[in-house]
């Protein structure tokens, strides 16, 4: 069983969305998952009921996927390995731990206990401080373990980029497109350990909450009128999910 925990500084990161991604591709493929929710404000605690709430309108909705778990976390380390070990008896594949923002010391215990740490970061200028410190904070909590202890990876992913963005990081001669100080933010996160997939800006991604995993939305929405259009929108995001699910699971399993 995988566990993978989302940390950043800063709210409004794309954390909990870097989760619902990882439990869409995985719902994909066929795993059980379970997600914690770490986080104060509990968005992703709340993600089936918005999804149970949405008005579909036309689409017919189907049901919450039975593979597809979401539960608080417990108040104590032990409390929370007890947990893991319950999940994995029942079959579940993938944890992914989502945390609330800042450096606080229960998501360093989540932290440990994972295989993988992801830091979502967004790839302008503003943000690029917050990145830099969990990288740092991430540093020191390495530091902080003797040399012969477990650690997880540490993974950076690039989130919510625009076109000039994505153009920049993957083509020639597209870095020219930037501002400087964009394309110098650019080039720093680009040289931290990080997933090699790009998700870009998309409403569908912000509107998770009424769409639910991805698979399923897709699936629904062909099968209604005028659908098509929408269901291949959720599709492309679906494809960029499986990225990093793929993506974590070269690093973790090799």
């Amino acid at each position: 069983m995988q566990v993978i925990t989302i940390v950043q500084t800063k709210g409004g990161s794309g954390k909990t969305t870097t989760a619902m991604l990882l439990a869409s591709a995985a719902l994909d493929a066929g795993r059980r998952i379970t997600l914690i929710d770490g986080d104060v404000n509990a968005q992703l605690g709340r993600w089936r009921d918005s999804f149970e709430l949405a008005a579909w309108d036309s689409v017919k909705k189907p049901g919450w996927p039975e593979a597809l778990s979401i539960l608080s976390p417990p108040e104590t380390v032990e409390g929370l390995l007890t947990l893991l070990e319950e999940e994995e008896a029942r079959g579940v594949d993938l944890v992914v731990i989502d945390t609330r923002p800042g450096t606080h010391t229960d998501t360093e215990d989540f932290c440990l206990i994972s295989d993988m740490v992801l830091i979502p970061a967004r790839p302008v200028f503003a943000e690029w401080e917050m990145t830099h410190r969990a990288v740092l904070w991430m540093d020191d909590l390495r530091a902080s373990i003797a040399e012969d202890e477990r650690f997880p990876a540490v993974r950076v992913l690039v989130m919510d980029a625009g076109p000039k963005i994505i153009d920049a990081a993957t083509r020639e001669g597209g870095l020219s497109l930037l501002p400087k100080r964009d394309q110098d933010v650019l080039m720093e996160i680009l040289r931290l350990d990080h997933l090699d997939v790009i998700v870009p800006h998309s409403k569908i991604l912000e509107q998770m909450g009424f769409h639910g995993p991805l698979g399923p939305a897709a699936a629904a929405n062909a099968r209604a009128p005028g659908g098509r259009l929408i269901a291949d929108a959720i599709n492309r995001q679906l494809e960029v999910a499986r990225l990093i699910l793929a993506g974590v699971d070269e690093v973790v399993l090799d």
